[in-house]
């Protein structure tokens, strides 16, 4: 006996799989932006610096998503869907620990 998923199991993990990054995406782009008070409070950041939590998601996100298409057409879409969300989910939680405005704009850019 095999305990093989069938196709509408496996599809209705994917389309939660995608659903829910589609959901995390707009307040990732947001998130930051309303953050940034308390963030300048809490690490001593100047107005320029500030500007970089959102610039470096934005900047990054937009210049590697025709990339990362690229990359899903050669080496797969769920391969690199899930790459990309291990990345995602890995530099947000680097962000909690982030010392300073450099690491957190760092931090920021590899989330994006």
């Amino acid at each position: 006996m095999s305990l093989d998923r069938t196709p509408s199991v496996s599809a209705g993990w994917t389309l939660l799989a995608v659903c829910t990054a589609a959901l995390i995406l707009p307040l990732s782009f947001s998130g930051g932006a309303l953050a940034t008070p308390a963030i300048g409070l809490d690490l001593g950041a100047g107005p320029l610096a500030l500007t970089w939590i959102t610039n470096a998601f934005m900047l990054s996100f937009g210049s590697l998503l025709m990339a990362a298409g690229t990359l899903a057409d050669r080496y797969g879409r769920k391969r690199m869907f899930v790459s990309g969300v291990g990345v995602f989910v890995l530099a947000s939680l680097a962000l909690g620990l982030a010392p300073n405005i450099v690491w957190l704009d760092g931090l920021r850019a590899l989330q994006g």
